[in-house]
């Protein structure tokens, strides 16, 4: 038997894939982006990234230690920015940047921002970036940093598929401490009136379960294995076919349909 906590975690995914507003993706033009968290990629004093743009702490989030600063899009700069610590052990930082500089610590600066650190030193696998400021130096202690440049409306983040090895197909929310929960919550009845509502597939009728129809990517990349992820889920086959229709074609990708039974 589910919770109620996992029945509400079920009904606010549900909801989300089965709301209007999901049922329209823009898929966004990439401007620039990078991913350091090779050894190569660093060097005491190398500038990592810079930008004359303002950065405001956006979100820091207790799953994976992540650390998130974004410049918005404005009437200036139509693209958004974001830069992204992870996973993050300590930090000195603002809420509010006027131009950002990521860099390297010099060994000087190292020895002066360990002292500062309660630890006193840093682990194995961390490491140091500088955040110039006008006037004094802020710093993160983390594994990893990158940025993503895009056009993409809204909040959601690219960053949780640019793991290494991960390309950036799908778009998610930053996973937060409270699984999404404080917000945009259905309530059971529309749950159950929409699992009834949903239409069972010719070929596995299976009376015991309704269906969750899924849409598929799979993306060719050069020279790698095909990547296949999941892009949304709806409770009927008429949602999912809306949102085949809506999506802008994307070269060597392919989307389709795949239908599996939901037991609640």
């Amino acid at each position: 038997m589910l919770s109620i906590r996992s029945l509400r975690v079920i009904t606010n995914w549900i909801a989300g894939l089965t709301s209007a507003g999901a049922a329209y993706v823009r898929i966004a033009r990439v401007h620039t982006h990078d991913w350091l968290n090779t050894a190569n990629r660093f060097a005491p004093g190398r500038e990592l990234f810079r930008s004359h743009r303002r950065f405001q702490l956006w979100a820091q989030t207790v799953s994976h230690g992540q650390l998130l600063l974004r410049s918005p899009r404005s009437a200036d700069h139509p693209t958004r920015i974001d830069v992204l610590f992870k996973p993050v052990s300590a930090q000195k930082i603002r809420r509010i940047y006027d131009g950002l500089v990521i860099r390297c610590p010099s060994s000087e600066e190292q020895d002066h921002i360990e002292q500062q650190m309660a630890g006193g030193s840093l682990d194995m696998d961390d490491r140091l970036f500088a955040l110039e400021t006008a006037d004094s130096l802020d710093w993160v202690v983390a594994m990893a940093v990158g940025w993503h440049e895009d056009d993409a409306p809204g909040d959601i983040s690219r960053f949780v598929w640019l793991d290494q090895g991960r390309k950036p197909v799908v778009q998610r929310p930053l996973d937060g401490a409270d699984g999404g929960l404080s917000h945009g919550l259905a309530s059971l009845k529309e749950v159950v009136a929409a699992v009834r509502a949903g239409q069972r597939p010719t070929d596995i009728a299976d009376p015991r379960h309704a269906y969750l129809h899924v849409v598929m990517v799979r993306i060719s990349w050069p020279g790698q294995s095909d990547t296949l992820a999941p892009v949304g889920a709806f409770l009927t086959r008429r949602a999912a076919d809306a949102y085949l229709a809506s999506r802008h074609p994307v070269e060597d990708a392919e989307l389709y349909v795949e239908t599996v039974p939901l037991s609640i």
